[in-house]
């Protein structure tokens, strides 16, 4: 079975951290439960992925108003979720994790050649109204669920900084023929 995102607010500050100048380099990380690497500004804070969610596997804050975290996921063999049914999943958990939720806008994205959908929705959060961008991958077995949120008010901030942050993802596995057919997003 998938492992869902449940969402959760309570993200907390990064102990130790040296705030990084404005003209630092971007830092990069890989993951290891999955084959990919993504590059966040030097100005985003590297968070303990299970402070904002239990099953993230890379979590980060910029000025504790906006979060990113990556949920990579082994996916099952049979019968094997394409992007629209990973898509759907985690669209009903974040249902179910805040009140009011509406989908603002879906649509298909590229990164590094895997295409994927992505998700800009919004809801409330105890009370607070909350924007959420989140793009789902599929590609060789795993699947991502890529995932920014922050209050209302930081929203165009929040796409800013996700742009970046997407613009930046790698896929690390070795391209084989069968996977390049089934990265390929069938008609819905």
């Amino acid at each position: 079975m998938i492992v869902l995102a449940v969402l959760t607010f309570g993200a907390s500050a990064c102990k130790g951290c040296d705030p990084q100048g404005v003209d630092a380099p971007p830092w990069r990380v890989e993951g290891e439960r999955a084959p990919y690497a993504l590059s966040f500004p030097a100005s985003w804070i590297a968070e303990p992925p299970h402070s904002i969610n239990p099953h993230a596997e890379v979590a980060a804050s910029l000025n504790d108003t906006l979060f990113f975290m990556v949920i990579p996921q082994k996916l099952p063999t049979f019968p094997t979720p394409d992007v629209f049914e990973l898509q759907r999943l985690g669209i009903d958990t974040l249902d179910q994790a805040v009140d009011n939720l509406i989908i603002d806008r879906q649509s298909p994205i590229r990164l590094d050649g895997i295409e994927g959908l992505s998700v800009i929705a919004r809801g409330e959060l105890d009370g607070d109204p909350v924007r959420y961008i989140n793009a789902y991958l599929v590609r060789d077995g795993y699947g991502f669920q890529l995932i920014a949120f922050a209050s209302d008010e930081h929203s165009e901030a929040l796409i800013t900084e996700v742009d970046a942050i997407l613009a930046s993802w790698k896929n690390l596995s070795p391209p084989s023929a069968e996977a390049d057919q089934a990265a390929s997003l069938p008609s819905p």
